[in-house]
């Protein structure tokens, strides 16, 4: 998905507040925030996809501000917060009728954890109460029968957000009784509030899949010249590939791998208009 005119709004929001997250320093914040429109600056009329530019623009506000992590109290809040929840989600999943669709629901309701998209509020003071109702309201795209079949072969699971990453770890087990083989991959180093492997462990995720990857410098989503020979050679032979959140979306919703199963919320103007939904409708969506 290529870069949308409303997305450098966006993107320098994000700048402004992570900067906030870890100075008050004026000056500072004022050099991250130029950092980050000359990158925009460069990159918008490329055209090129948005995941891809808000990347290099993160790695140069990182820089700037002299931090490897601005987003980690942020990170282990979510994570805090989805530990909390997790036994009651369990327990509601557990006592659906086919706990497979039950978990992959459960687990795109968790994309709401992503801080730092404009104008999308992340429940997380009340999540049991949003999570009943989001599960009510159901997918607007639905192809997880499909879904389900593909991942009897070896699935390679793409995760996305901090708190996402532990009620994705219900879906996962659910995989994981079916599959032949589950590949789970994580950012190679922190980037906004994704998942690294530190959350990976932290949450259990090594207890679940065969094996947990990394999608090597951290890019959000997927740069395909930053994989690891092995992560490549996973997406490359999966007989689906589960890819969680917008950024996933971003970067493969146009590339060679496939097929593709993009799990998410629409939480942006950009992406629901790319969908052909709206903004806040959940999607299982299968690409061949």
């Amino acid at each position: 998905m290529r870069i949308y005119p409303i997305c450098p709004a966006c993107l320098l929001n994000r700048a402004y507040m992570e900067s906030r997250f870890v100075t008050d320093d004026e000056e500072l914040i004022f050099k991250a925030v130029g950092v980050a429109l000359k990158v925009l600056a460069e990159k918008y009329f490329t055209r090129s996809i948005n995941a891809h530019i808000a990347t290099e623009m993160h790695r140069k506000v990182y820089e700037v501000l002299g931090v490897e992590d601005p987003y980690k109290e942020v990170k282990e809040k979510a994570n805090k917060v989805a530990m909390e929840n997790l036994p009651i989600v369990k327990a509601f999943v557990e006592n659906q009728p086919d706990t497979f669709r039950a978990s992959a629901i459960a687990s795109i309701i968790a994309n709401t954890f992503d801080y730092g998209v404009m104008g999308h509020e992340v429940e997380d003071e009340d999540f049991l109460t949003f999570f009943i109702r989001e599960f009510k309201k159901g997918l607007k795209i639905d192809d997880l029968d499909e879904i389900r079949e593909l991942c009897k072969g070896k699935v390679c699971y793409l995760t996305d957000n901090c708190g996402e990453i532990v009620i994705d770890t219900l879906f996962m087990k659910e995989i994981k009784k079916i599959c032949e083989r589950l590949t789970v991959v994580v950012r190679g180093k922190p980037i906004i509030s994704d998942a690294t492997l530190e959350d990976a462990l932290a949450v259990g995720v090594d207890k679940i899949a065969d094996e947990i990857l990394t999608n090597g410098e951290g890019a959000i989503g997927i740069i395909e010249e930053e994989l690891p020979p092995e992560t490549l050679e996973r997406l490359e032979s999966a007989d689906v590939i589960i890819a969680k959140g917008m950024a996933n979306y971003e970067s493969l919703s146009d590339s060679r791998f496939k097929p593709i199963a993009f799990l998410l919320k629409a939480k942006c103007k950009p992406v629901a208009m790319d969908l052909g939904v709206e903004v806040g409708d959940m999607i299982a969506m299968l690409r061949r």
